[in-house]
């Protein structure tokens, strides 16, 4: 357990938890009318998609990199600091969705040996900086429960990935509002994950400190 209370999860689940809900999404996408709009401002289905076949080929084009010294960038930073990128993140989407990269079951097989194969004690190069690889799995649960959750329909998450991503978004609210952790704490993984994201409005006292990420 970190010092801000965060109890990292065990690097070979959230391996598996990410596995399977990239499987879930794989034939969840598979029925969706692909121009129906989502919860992400200005995204349909088809954006959705596009942006979560991208992920295991960036996984995968992380991995056959050269394995960073050691690590620059933490899972809070890292989490804390996506807005930093989502200009970058739509207009790639966007391409992606225009240009048909669509292929997020293709790309789930291609990238899972790979991913199961991997060292997960190594360091990997990210668009944010070195991160660890057990760290930077724990980032893409959260990137595929929340937006498996913007689909419509939205897929349910794998409860175990579910629940990796929420103690993720739990540890970004560690460093920024120490003190509202515990009424986090109390909420179901989805629930939180919607209002750390924005998808909903926090009230109370989570309302000063919401969203942590969009």
């Amino acid at each position: 357990m970190t010092p801000d209370g965060y109890a990292t999860p065990d690097p070979p689940a959230v391996r598996e938890a990410l596995v399977r809900q990239w499987y879930q999404l794989a034939v969840a996408v598979s029925t969706l009318d692909l121009s129906t709009p989502t919860r992400v401002a200005g995204w349909t289905n088809r954006e959705v998609v596009a942006h979560l076949a991208a992920q295991p080929l960036l996984l995968t084009r992380f991995l056959a990199g050269a394995a960073p010294p050691g690590a620059e960038v933490t899972l809070a930073v890292n989490l804390a600091e996506t807005g930093a990128l989502a200009v970058a993140v739509d207009r790639a989407a966007r391409t992606a969705a225009r240009t048909g990269r669509l292929d997020l079951a293709g790309n789930v097989e291609r990238a899972v040996p790979v991913l199961m194969a991997a060292d997960l004690g190594r360091t990997v190069g990210t668009l944010r900086g070195a991160m660890t690889l057990a760290d930077y799995l724990i980032t893409r649960c959260v990137e595929a429960v929340v937006h498996g959750l913007d689909l419509v329909a939205p897929m349910a998450p794998d409860p175990e990935a579910a629940a990796i991503a929420a103690d993720g978004l739990r540890l970004v609210l560690a460093h920024r509002a120490p003190g509202l952790v515990s009424v986090a704490s109390d909420l179901d993984a989805v629930t939180w994950l919607d209002l750390a994201t924005g998808r909903r409005s926090a009230a109370g006292p989570l309302a000063q400190v919401l969203p942590l990420l969009t």
